[in-house]
């Protein structure tokens, strides 16, 4: 019994570690995305301590282990995550993020963050759901502008044909008000200029007829 004591008090002292993650997390296809994983601990952080993360497909596949630290970061050297984690955390400060890189749509599954800080062995995983939504490359994007920019030239020509057909109706009809104007000022001039003519035609031949009456008599 008295053995079995210091065991026994050894397994009282160990505690679990809480893990927090961000939950579910969104990203574009093509991106990266860092998964935040922290952690607390009742004992410090030292050299015993270690994060494990762990990757769940989407499609019910095998669990894989895609990440692992233990005073140095140890990326994975084969799998679909090779060459595309990287480790974004600090362990000194309770921060065992990582950073997956250029996401693809078969990265869709649920990521796990195992802390361990012996003596807290115990715990809960840390889960994050990532999805990977569709991202528009560039050959969609270059013709999704060649259909915007051609709509948009084109109502611009729509505009400009109207606002030209405007000005030039009211050039026209500034035309005609102007050659109106002209035609009855000549038209006046004419009237004018015959009033004064048979006026002075008239005045001519009472001169005559009063000067012809004065040789008679």
């Amino acid at each position: 019994m008295c053995l079995l004591c210091p065991s026994l008090a050894g397994i009282g002292d160990v505690t679990g570690v809480d893990v927090y993650t961000g939950g579910a997390v969104e990203a574009r296809n093509g991106t990266e995305q860092r998964l935040r994983c922290t952690f607390q601990s009742s004992s410090p952080v030292g050299k015993r301590t270690n994060i494990a993360w762990h990757f769940r497909p989407l499609d019910d596949g095998n669990e894989e282990s895609i990440f692992y630290y233990h005073e140095e970061p140890f990326p994975p050297l084969k799998g679909r995550f090779k060459g595309r984690v990287v480790w974004s955390g600090d362990i000194w400060r309770k921060d065992g993020s990582i950073t997956v890189t250029n996401l693809r749509f078969t990265d869709n599954g649920t990521f796990l963050c195992i802390v361990k800080n012996p003596p807290d062995i115990d715990g809960v995983a840390g889960e994050i759901k990532l999805s990977v939504v569709y991202k528009v490359n560039y050959s969609e994007m270059l013709i999704l502008g060649i259909v915007i920019g051609g709509a948009t030239g084109l109502v611009v020509v729509i505009v400009i044909s109207v606002v030209t057909v405007q000005l030039c109706r009211k050039w026209r009809e500034a035309m005609d008000v102007e050659e109106m104007e002209d035609e009855k000022e000549e038209h006046e001039y004419e009237n004018r200029n015959g009033t004064e003519l048979e006026k002075l035609n008239r005045e001519a031949m009472i001169a005559t007829e009063v000067a012809e009456s004065a040789v008679e008599a």
